[in-house]
């Protein structure tokens, strides 16, 4: 049980809190220091800076997964990436042997970048390194990534695919794509006086929005199903979220998707530094309980 949910997760399991708490739904609107793992065309959207993740599994114990990523670069080109680590420790052995703890770990290097076409599409691609290791060996891969983004207020769309080339086939670390579409509205607005010359002119500014209504679509071709006409090929996942941030240093979310069902979160911001939480209520599918994901962002 544990191998498999190590195997699985560092590439599959939504990562950052506030994609979380919107359900995993953030193809789309994806823009801080994971855009690189939603989707590299969005990096170029994105706030630049670095953050920390940490996730744990409230119902097993020992398990929890922690990240790192960064940001950078200039407006029409980025550069980015990160680490994500899947830990775990569990009893080895058999009924002839002493039972022993064991640990196990899953890691997935990235390197990223983007660039723009024009004013609203981005497009970028990903380098991954996976490496796993367990008491009884150890594994490793390279996967590569694209992604492709749109955003022109109040509409954003994104596709990426992860795992396009990789080493290691489908047996560790399979291809999946993905897409999504979102609506932002109530744009935040700064207004500013600019100097030009012997005129002063009053410019308005947006940096963001109030309203988020977001929905993803993941399809994994190599993933089996049961059916009432028996075991198919190929499964599609579904994730949809909202988000509303009444003032700049506060925000509340609320998610669904077929996956982990109900999720919410919020936000608390202060200048450059913002702390994310979100926590699932833990009816999945993975059968694998409640969940709970804390991010810290600090912007550059």
């Amino acid at each position: 049980m544990f191998v498999a949910i190590l195997l699985a997760y560092p590439v599959y399991q939504p990562i950052d809190a506030r994609a979380c708490g919107m359900g995993g739904a953030f193809t789309a609107i994806a823009d801080n220091a994971f855009s690189y793992y939603w989707n590299p065309g969005a990096m170029v959207f994105g706030n630049t800076g670095c953050m920390f993740y940490y996730q744990s599994y409230m119902d097993v114990p020992n398990l929890n997964i922690a990240a790192l990523a960064f940001l950078t670069g200039r407006r029409n080109m980025r550069f980015g990436g990160g680490w994500i680590r899947t830990g775990t420790k569990f009893e080895s052995g058999d009924d002839y042997d002493l039972i022993n703890e064991a640990a196990a770990s899953d890691n997935m290097f990235s390197i990223a970048f983007a660039g723009k076409i024009g004013r609203y599409i981005g497009v970028g691609a990903v380098l991954h390194r996976y490496l796993f290791s367990t008491f009884d060996g150890s594994a490793g891969g390279i996967g590569f990534d694209l992604g492709f983004a749109y955003r022109r207020r109040p509409i954003a769309f994104g596709v990426m695919t992860r795992n396009v080339l990789s080493s290691s086939g489908d047996e560790y670390y399979p291809t999946f794509y993905r897409g999504g579409f979102a609506f932002l509205l109530l744009p935040k607005v700064k207004v500013k006086r600019v100097v030009r010359g012997d005129k002063v002119r009053v410019v308005k500014e947006f940096y963001g929005y109030r309203v988020a209504l977001s929905f993803d679509a993941e399809w994994r071709p190599w993933a089996i199903k049961e059916t009432e006409e028996g075991w198919k090929e190929g499964v599609l996942h579904w994730y949809t979220g909202i988000e509303y941030a009444p003032l700049d240093m506060f925000g509340l979310r609320l998610g669904y998707s077929d996956l982990e069902k109900f999720s919410f979160g919020f936000t608390f911001g202060y200048r450059n530094f913002i702390f994310d939480f979100s926590y699932n209520l833990g009816e999945n599918e993975n059968g694998i309980g409640r969940m709970m994901r804390t991010s810290l962002t600090m912007r550059m």
